[in-house]
């Protein structure tokens, strides 16, 4: 194994991070560029060097693959995509649960069905999970439900593609400050005649360190798992939660 400072120069690597537009996909990407390696980001919402994706669709997860590959081959994917359902079960309507569905799971089957079929082997395969696919909680049924079924996949590909020594992980947040917690706090809000503070106020006394995760602390998880200091990492939903599931 080399030194550990070299084991994260990534230099030579060349590297697809879907859902690039959030705020967890944009510092995925940062994180990897930092370390030297090329980065693809895709998104179903386009932007400035972020090409256009929707994860729930294998003919445009292909050609995102096929983009990202441009003259050299992917060695390393992402999937950060993702998108968020809350509110009491009673009141869920049937096309939101099939839009949790398609973008969090199918798209997640997609990407990974794709990476299998593309990375070769030293690749490593990365998705983003959620502290929801681990501990159910009240109004979190869909995205809870849909993220459980990511970390089964992550576990399932990680021992099917290890014989062609391809890693596969799975990262489990839990609230990070992001535009999407913004959001999700404000519905919650609305639905319990509350405000978004008082929410994001109750998240926070349960995480034993205090604060909400920086877009940044996930990203550098992945460049870790990405890299030669994780070689002997596979199969694992990694739990980034500031302690709160310890409790």
């Amino acid at each position: 194994m080399t030194g550990i400072a070299d084991s994260l120069r990534l230099t030579g690597r060349n590297v697809l991070v879907t859902g690039a537009s959030g705020g967890i996909g944009a510092a995925i990407c940062a994180a990897f560029r930092e370390c030297g390696a090329a980065c693809t980001g895709v998104d179903a919402r386009p932007a400035a060097g972020v090409l256009a994706c929707d994860v729930g669709d294998e003919a445009a997860v292909a050609a995102a693959f096929a983009a990202a590959a441009g003259s050299r081959p992917l060695t390393d994917v992402v999937h950060a995509a993702g998108v968020l359902s809350v509110g009491p079960v009673a009141e869920l309507a049937h096309d939101e649960l099939l839009q949790v569905l398609r973008v969090n799971l199918v798209g997640s089957f997609l990407v990974g069905r794709e990476a299998a079929r593309r990375l070769p082997e030293g690749g490593s395969l990365t998705f983003i999970s959620s502290q929801a696919g681990l501990r159910g909680a009240a109004r979190w049924s869909a995205y809870a439900a849909s993220k459980a079924g990511v970390n089964r996949l992550a576990e399932s590909l990680a021992q099917e593609l290890a014989p062609r020594g391809i890693r596969v992980n799975a990262v489990c947040p839990g609230t990070v400050d992001t535009p999407m917690i913004a959001d999700a706090a404000t519905r919650l809000a609305a639905q319990q005649g509350t405000a978004a503070s008082t929410i994001r106020d109750g998240y926070r006394a349960g995480i034993p360190l205090g604060r909400f995760a920086k877009p940044a602390e996930i990203g550098a998880v992945c460049v870790f798992l990405a890299s030669g200091l994780a070689s002997y990492v596979s199969g694992t939903a990694l739990v980034v939660d500031g302690g709160e599931l310890s409790g």
